[in-house]
Parts: structure tokens; C-alpha cells; sequence
């Protein structure tokens, strides 16, 4: 993968990650459930304020990587915290009045693959191509 690509598959992927920070903000989007502040993002995705908010923040550093930042170490970053919350998702639902389900997880979970791809195999050859 050459650097180009791999900056624009995460400015890509930190736009769709701002898409769903802003969507859990919008009622109707959103839908109720019985737990207060908490909601199904499309139906499906748990979020509340605090979970919108951390969508809205990796969102942005994915932006940032792949316009201004070096794209490389801010997947590394990512995939790093994106493997942690797939293993905390796990042991415990609710981390730190973040709800989470199990399509959060397998959201988690696809987003270090993505992000651990572009970071620790693609990224190096990418800065010897480049």
C-alpha cells in the first residue's frame, strides 16, 4: 500500500468515525432505549454522550493522520487503543460509563485490524516506497 493511499483510507475511516460521534447526538438517529442517557446509534450501536464524544476525538486524530499528522504512528496509536477496548468490551460492557455492545465490539475489533494493518504492516513498507 503506498503512503498516499494508506493517508487517505484513514482520513476516510476518521471521517466516518466523526460521522457516528456527531449521528449519536441526533435524536431519531438515535434511538431511546430503557436505560436513561443511553441509546442504538441506527438501531444497533450503544452509545451515549461520553461514547459519541471518544467517537468524535478518534475521529478527529484519525483526520489528523491522514492529512497533517504522520499517518504510520497515528495507526499505531489507533490500533492500540482499538485493541484495548475490544478486550475491555469483553470483560466489562460498561468501561467508565462507556456503553458498549456486541456489534461496538465488532466494531472495535475491525478498527485495529484496519488500523493495525495501515500502521504496523503496511506502514513500513509504505515509508520505504515513498
Amino acid at each position: 500500500m503506498s503512503l498516499s493511499t494508506m493517508k487517505t483510507v484513514t482520513l476516510v475511516f476518521g471521517l466516518f468515525y466523526f460521522a457516528i460521534g456527531v449521528l449519536g447526538f441526533i435524536p431519531g438517529i438515535t434511538v431511546s432505549t430503557t436505560v436513561p442517557g443511553q441509546g442504538l446509534l441506527l438501531g444497533i450501536l450503544t452509545v451515549n454522550a461520553i461514547h459519541n464524544i471518544l467517537h468524535l476525538v478518534a475521529g478527529a486524530i484519525l483526520v489528523y493522520g491522514g492529512t497533517a499528522g504522520n499517518v504510520v504512528a497515528v495507526n499505531r496509536l489507533m490500533a492500540v487503543i482499538f485493541a484495548l477496548l475490544s478486550v475491555a468490551s469483553l470483560i466489562a460492557p460498561v468501561v467508565e460509563g462507556v456503553s458498549i455492545n456486541p456489534p461496538d465490539t465488532i466494531l472495535h475489533v475491525v478498527s485495529t485490524l484496519l488500523t493495525g494493518y495501515c500502521g504496523f504492516v503496511a506502514g513500513p513498507s509504505a515509508k520505504r516506497i515513498a
